[in-house]
């Protein structure tokens, strides 16, 4: 401290310290400005190979004078270690800037991303390749202009070939250069995209602390979108940050500058708030704090997964246990069914659990009506092709047993509180099999909020005398070789599927059709207030804090709104809707309150320990090459 360097640079204080180098500010007495000096270490200016980088550095920054490219002034050595003196950026590095307050505006990212684009683009004419761009080597002057900074590995390519070895950071590294291969323009293009991930969403889109892993997810692991983890961004963004991030080098931007045009043709950048979109598949995800932050999530996250699974497995086993017992099956016969269910849906296999299910039902509802069980069965199968999610099928499936019971709002909050748009879509789909099955059962209400629109009770299609002859029929069947189809051919006549098919659209046609698809409508719109409020409260929370962080107060208050404001909204649409107040057989008032404020309760519960217990999904372990493995990371 206060030495002055070859009678000129007065060393003044320290700024940071490199891989291998120390940065301190000092004082040009002959011009009377601040520089950097950037000296290196004694024992790396020991070793030729570093020493080399360091003099490559200065000659590749000399080359380069750009007004996005930190400027270099001089050269020196002072105890037989070299420096350079370079141009001080008292705006400090863009890594700072995301660790201190999270993700950047995302106008302020992507003028960034286009400032570097720009500098990258001036040196790659120079026939420079940066090769270890990252958010520490981006620095900021007094007019926060960016300016890239550590040319340390920069080299020509065709000095590439002989130094063939890997010496960019693990977690900002081109596939091509995990590969061996050698640093092109289009490795710089995917640091940029890297650089622009990270302003954007507060954090690399690999993070492993295993450097392999690092390795391996960049040559094989596809980014989660940017706007994935933060719904707010334009999701024009999604499509060029994911292109300069494009494994193979082709595939990306091939020049810096045709990534810049592209940033700049996004409209409306600055204004965040006016390119928010209003598709989000989990309002509450990456809300709900991490273990480390909240003591309740950790509690939660180890104890709380056996109520996470005891919850979906009963959702499960319920439909079968109440079928089978509509049916006419013996307690201990439709005990032991569900258990199967509950059994297989608890140790982990809630798909297969949830496949035994619907194959359970359907047999069950072809004792009834065999045409309703066909078209049910199809259900299933296009299902299973969309690949849905196994937990909201169950919650759908479910809806309908539980209703009676007045927990309709209860499944209708939780539905949306845990699985956002995708849950009111479900929330939608498990409305209108309820009502299918109350028309079919020929009852005015199936308990609290779920009007039919019939007008007086009709005979249930579910009719026990014909369960009985039809399982009558099957046991004949199996029994008598010689007679394998006569009574079941009587029971499935074709006459009679035709009846109870039209007996069924007939009620759906004939019924007030106002009331039943109102009740549709009802619980659509409840599940979506649950979404939009907790969606709004999130982006709310999001916009004024401007950090990571996940405070465990804020995710129960926004699920709380949420699930208060759709439980009240479907309380009021059922006591101010005239199709719905005036319903033969509605329940009272008084009734349909207990039954919102019940469904609130049990849904906040059942909101907050399934997002603290939902688990990422599982990473394909892929290797990577054997030359990559040897490559050396500092």
């Amino acid at each position: 401290m206060e030495r002055v360097l070859q009678g000129r640079y007065k060393i003044e204080e320290p700024l940071g310290v490199g891989g291998s180098s120390q940065v301190y500010l000092a004082r040009d007495q002959a011009l009377n400005r601040d520089v950097a000096l950037k000296v290196l270490d004694p024992a790396a200016a020991a070793d030729g190979n570093l020493r080399r980088m360091f003099v490559k550095e200065a000659r590749a920054l000399g080359q380069l004078s750009h007004p996005n490219i930190v400027a270099v002034y001089d050269v020196g050595e002072v105890d037989d270690s070299p420096f350079i003196v370079m141009e001080y950026l008292p705006g400090g590095s863009m890594k700072q800037r995301i660790e201190q307050a999270g993700p950047l505006k995302t106008g302020d990212a992507v003028r960034i991303a286009i400032e570097v684009a720009n500098g990258l683009a001036f040196a790659h004419s120079k026939g420079i390749i940066h090769a270890d761009l990252k958010p520490a080597n981006i620095l900021f002057d007094a007019n926060d202009t960016a300016k890239i900074c550590d040319f340390g590995i920069a080299r020509a390519p065709q000095e590439d070939a002989d130094t063939p070895q890997l010496y960019a950071t693990a977690m900002y590294v081109a596939p091509e250069r995990v590969e061996g291969k050698s640093a092109t323009v289009q490795s710089d293009v995917y640091g940029l995209g890297l650089v622009l991930y990270e302003g954007l969403v507060g954090k690399p889109p690999f993070t492993s602390t295993n450097a392999s892993v690092l390795l391996r997810d960049h040559v094989v692991r596809q980014p989660v979108p940017p706007s994935h983890l933060r719904p707010s961004l334009p999701r024009e963004l999604d499509s060029l940050v994911l292109k300069a991030l494009a494994k193979q080098p082709n595939l990306r931007y091939q020049k810096a500058s045709d990534f810049a045009t592209a940033l700049q043709q996004i409209e409306n950048v600055d204004k965040e708030l006016a390119t928010t979109r209003i598709v989000m598949a989990d309002p509450l995800d990456d809300f709900v704090p991490k273990t480390e932050q909240s003591p309740v999530v950790a509690l939660l996250s180890s104890y709380g997964q056996p109520l996470r699974g005891a919850f979906f497995s009963l959702c499960a086993a319920l439909p079968v246990f109440a079928m089978a017992l509509l049916t006419g099956f013996e307690l201990i016969g439709a005990l032991l069914a569900a258990g199967l269910v509950a059994v297989v849906a608890f140790a982990g296999q809630l798909g297969i659990a949830i496949a035994i299910a619907w194959v359970m039902v359907t047999a069950f509802v072809f004792i009834f009506v065999p045409g309703l069980a066909l078209l049910f069965a199809i259900l299933g199968v296009f299902l299973w092709a969309r690949s849905a999610p196994a937990e909201q099928i169950a919650v759908a499936m479910a809806t309908p047993v539980l209703t009676p019971l007045g927990l309709a709002p209860a499944m209708i909050l939780t539905m949306a509180t845990c699985f956002g748009l995708t849950g009111v879509l479900t929330v939608a789909g498990s409305a209108a099999l309820t009502m299918i099955v109350a028309v079919a059962m020929g009852v005015q209400s199936l308990g609290a909020f779920a009007q039919t629109g019939l007008s007086l009770r009709q005979e249930s299609l579910f009719n026990p005398v014909r369960a009985a002859e039809v399982k009558s029929a099957l046991l004949t069947m199996l029994q008598n070789p010689g007679d394998r189809f006569g009574q079941l051919a009587t029971q499935l006549d074709p006459s009679v599927l035709w009846s109870q098919m039209a007996g069924l659209v007939s009620r759906l046609a004939t019924a007030t059709l106002e009331t039943w698809i109102a009740t549709v409508l009802a619980w659509t719109i409840a599940g979506l207030t649950v979404w939009t409020v907790t969606r709004l409260l999130r982006t709310f929370f999001d916009t004024l804090l401007r950090r990571p962080k996940r405070w465990f107060a804020l995710y129960v208050l926004a699920a709380g709104a949420g699930v208060v404001a759709g439980a009240g909204i479907l309380y009021m649409l059922s006591v101010s809707l005239s199709m719905l107040d005036n319903a033969p057989d509605r329940p009272t008032n008084g009734v349909l309150l207990l039954s919102a404020i019940t469904g609130a309760i049990l849904s906040l519960a059942l909101g907050i320990i399934i997002g603290a217990t939902q688990k990422p999904e599982p990473e394909a372990q892929e290797s990577i090459s054997l030359s990559a493995r040897r490559l050396p990371v500092r």
